[in-house]
């Protein structure tokens, strides 16, 4: 009976382990190669990282093969296969490529700024806030962002255990907004939530 919950627990893993990677390979391989032109990639450096890639690639169909090993063992060996293939990856780079990295990543996140105070400026007016609770909001999604991140960057915890720690955390950020908003404003913000699509995010 352990060894079917095991192997049963290692398929939900290993599916969506290829779920998230083959989610939409055509867009993964176009953001490759965007970020290739614009680190100007050599020659040397575009056929080393390609051999990188399908090395990996084979590795982890290898991985995903394996039906007789715990979840545990085999998030371990995936885990160690993605840390070195960040390290070679990074290895190929320059100096200067990799602080072109560093401002591309300082520029994204100003940017993720920019539009969640813009979400924000939008909230306000179809919910008619005041300002107090619109501080109250900022520092209760600042403090999700956070704990989202920590939950995800948990590398000790299985994906199993992070979607219940995030249904937690969510669940939380629902209560306090309920008591930030008054009872008009938290139903129109059900609804506006309602008509707006349903994005799904697979935790790794």
């Amino acid at each position: 009976m352990k060894k079917i919950i095991v192997m049963m627990l290692s398929m939900v893993t290993i599916f969506a382990a290829q779920a998230q990677k083959e989610k939409n390979p055509e867009e993964r391989g176009y953001r490759d190669k965007m970020m290739a032109e614009k680190l100007k990639f050599s020659d040397e450096q575009k056929q080393k990282a390609k051999a990188l890639n399908e090395d990996y690639r084979k590795k982890m169909d290898e991985l995903r093969k394996k039906d007789d090993i715990l979840v545990i063992d085999w998030r371990n060996q995936m885990m160690e296969l993605n840390k070195k293939h960040r390290e070679d990856m990074s290895a190929l780079l320059s100096k200067e490529q990799k602080a072109q990295i560093e401002k591309m990543k300082v520029e994204h996140k100003k940017m993720d700024e920019i539009d969640a105070n813009a979400r924000m400026e939008k909230m306000k007016l179809r919910l008619d806030l005041n300002n107090d609770q619109v501080e109250k909001i900022k520092k209760q999604q600042s403090e999700m962002r956070e704990k989202r991140k920590t939950i995800q960057e948990n590398r000790s915890q299985d994906m199993m255990k992070k979607r219940e720690e995030m249904k937690v955390l969510i669940q939380k950020n629902k209560e306090n907004m309920r008591s930030i908003l008054n009872e008009e404003q938290f139903k129109k913000m059900q609804e506006m939530r309602k008509s707006m699509p349903r994005k799904r995010r697979v935790l790794s």
